[in-house]
């Protein structure tokens, strides 16, 4: 090896990081490119779109890159008429250079169609010139990243061929031994990752939100009564139980003269006790403590990562039973949801199957008059809490489980990967859409969204009511690891009200675009993508309404809480 080939030579180094692209990879990265700008279910900010076209596009570089090296292994003479046809380099740069002038103008037209169906800020043409530069910038820096990273191996391998026995010396030995190492890096990594992450969420769960005072009411966690203290509750449990529906919140919608109870809302924190079973225990005391064995209404609350319970349902809820109702929830992770699904993985089934098994338990020991009607409750993470309890080995066990067990349950942007959700959309009625199934003409589980044209269903009530609120623009509920290969459901015809019909599967980059779509969630207004909370009313009067209670009555206390929690953010 020559001065100018040497790895550690810079003059060597900057040839070998910025020499030409290949034909190949700069046409598989170009149609990367332009797939990327296809809208998908949650409308793209600047920074997700660069980063999505510069992901894709570097992914399809590299592949072109790998099928070019193929073929001048097999077909040297083949590779050189490829790189040196000036023909072809004219067609893949005139490509490229129209597709920057068009490409920006349909992302411009495709991202804004969907901000004003979602009612959200337009994005203008400066937003679009800067995703096309921008996008370009980063692919040409990750491929360079890409060239460093080859050369650094290269380097790794010239001195393992070198301080290893050369019967050992071998490519596949190499790469194996490379392999190990970098997987073992990557699980210390992980772990330790985890463990700061850990680290600093915890000192945030600690805090309190400014304001907040211990309680009063012996009817919440955490007062001076009660069997769980203020300091173990955690900041999520102590927003819970301090904002709880006061009797003049509750006469506030009703009528000064209407009867009303106050609510019970039962909390325990990851610091109150110290596993599970001491968690869950502890809980259903308190529960009997507070008097929510005496209400009408008990739910089984499954939060979400970080042990968030969602303001605006549990509002949605005390208010239509006048504060008759009795909530409990236990904190299972200090980590929010996006986290806690690769950090904390089992932890939302472990600890969602404890409660509702404990609390059902003990529910099931009282006088059959004198039960309160049981309903379960969960979104996001806590979904998978929920249903896990329940899972059979189809649509119809798993939901005669539930129903045989409970009196309702309401469940809010159900995971891809949830058990009982995926056998009963598998085994909906045929001619229903994915994002709106329709299960046994909806006599038990019914799928709500905000769809005009609802599905004919059968009106009769005779038995618990499950319910699965969903938007057809949620990615977590339908985008899966899938779609690196096959075309997920949603894009069938009919397509949800919410999603955008220029939405187009393309291998490797509709699975980047989930990516983005399920880190940017909660990015759109309510009603859309994974935020529910002008949902919640709607859902508590599928699942049990109050006698008498009315669709009338369902959008008096829609408008009345979007007036009163306006403010509010969910998880």
């Amino acid at each position: 090896m020559n001065v100018t080939e040497s790895p550690t030579d810079v003059r060597g180094l900057r040839m070998r990081l910025l020499r030409l692209p290949t034909l190949t990879g700069s046409g598989l990265a170009l149609l990367f490119w332009w797939y990327s700008l296809t809208p998908t279910l949650i409308p793209r900010s600047v920074v997700f779109q660069v980063a999505v076209s510069g992901v894709c596009a570097a992914i399809g570089y590299g592949l072109g890159t790998l099928v070019e090296r193929a073929v001048a292994r097999f077909a040297p003479t083949g590779r050189r008429a490829l790189r040196h046809t000036k023909l072809a380099w004219i067609v893949v740069g005139s490509a490229w250079l129209m597709a920057s002038l068009f490409g920006g103008r349909l992302w411009l037209q495709w991202q804004n169609g969907q901000h004003r169906l979602m009612g959200s800020p337009t994005v203008a043409w400066p937003d679009a010139v800067v995703v096309v530069t921008l996008s370009i910038v980063m692919v040409a820096l990750l491929v360079i990243l890409a060239r460093a990273v080859g050369v650094a191996t290269a380097a790794l391998r010239t001195q393992f061929d070198r301080r290893v026995p050369s019967a050992w010396a071998t490519g596949p030995v190499f790469v194996v031994a490379l392999g190990l190492a970098l997987a073992l890096t990557g699980v210390i990594a992980f772990r330790g990752l985890t463990a700061m992450a850990n680290s600093i969420y915890r000192e945030e769960n600690d805090d309190t939100s400014p304001g907040l005072v211990v309680p009063t009411s012996s009817t919440v966690s955490g007062s001076a009564g009660s069997l769980v203290s203020w300091d173990t509750l955690g900041r999520n449990g102590r927003d819970f139980v301090a904002g709880v529906t006061t009797s003049e919140e509750i006469r506030a919608f009703h009528g000064a003269g209407a009867s009303v109870v106050e609510p019970v809302r039962v909390y325990v924190g990851v610091q109150s006790a110290d596993s599970f079973e001491a968690r869950t225990e502890l809980a259903v005391r308190e529960l009997e403590r507070a008097g929510g064995f005496e209400r009408k209404v008990l739910v089984v609350w499954v939060p979400t990562g970080a042990g968030w319970v969602i303001a605006e349902a549990a509002t949605a809820l005390e208010q239509m039973h006048r504060g008759d109702t009795a909530i409990v929830a236990v904190q299972y992770s200090v980590l929010p949801s996006l986290l806690g699904v690769f950090m904390d993985p089992g932890l939302a089934v472990e600890s969602g199957a404890a409660l509702i098994n404990a609390v059902t338990a003990r529910w099931s020991q009282l006088p059959s008059d004198r039960r309160p009607k049981l309903l379960l409750f969960a979104k996001s993470l806590g979904t998978s809490g929920l249903e896990a309890p329940f899972a059979a080995v189809d649509a119809a066990s798993s939901i005669a489980n539930m129903a045989s067990r409970v009196d309702g349950a309401l469940i809010v942007g159900a995971k891809y990967t949830n058990p009982i959700h995926r056998q009963v959309t598998g085994a909906r009625d045929s001619g229903s859409p994915v994002w709106q199934p329709v299960f046994d003409r909806g006599r038990t589980v019914r799928f709500v969204t905000r769809d005009p044209n609802q599905p004919d269903l059968d009106t009769s009530r005779t038995g618990p009511r499950i319910v699965y609120l969903q938007h057809p623009s949620d990615p977590v509920t339908f985008w899966g690891v899938d779609a690196l290969w096959s075309p997920p459901e949603w894009m069938d015809t009919p397509r949800g009200y919410d999603v955008p019909e220029a939405a187009r599967w393309f291998p490797i980059v509709s699975a980047v675009q989930s990516v983005a779509d399920l880190i940017d969630q909660l990015s759109p207004p309510p009603g859309f993508g994974h935020v529910f909370s002008t949902d919640y009313v709607n859902g508590w009067a599928e699942v049990l309404p109050p006698d008498g209670w009315t669709e009338a009555d369902t959008e008096q206390l829609d408008r009345f809480l979007d007036t009163e929690h306006a403010d509010d953010s969910e998880p």
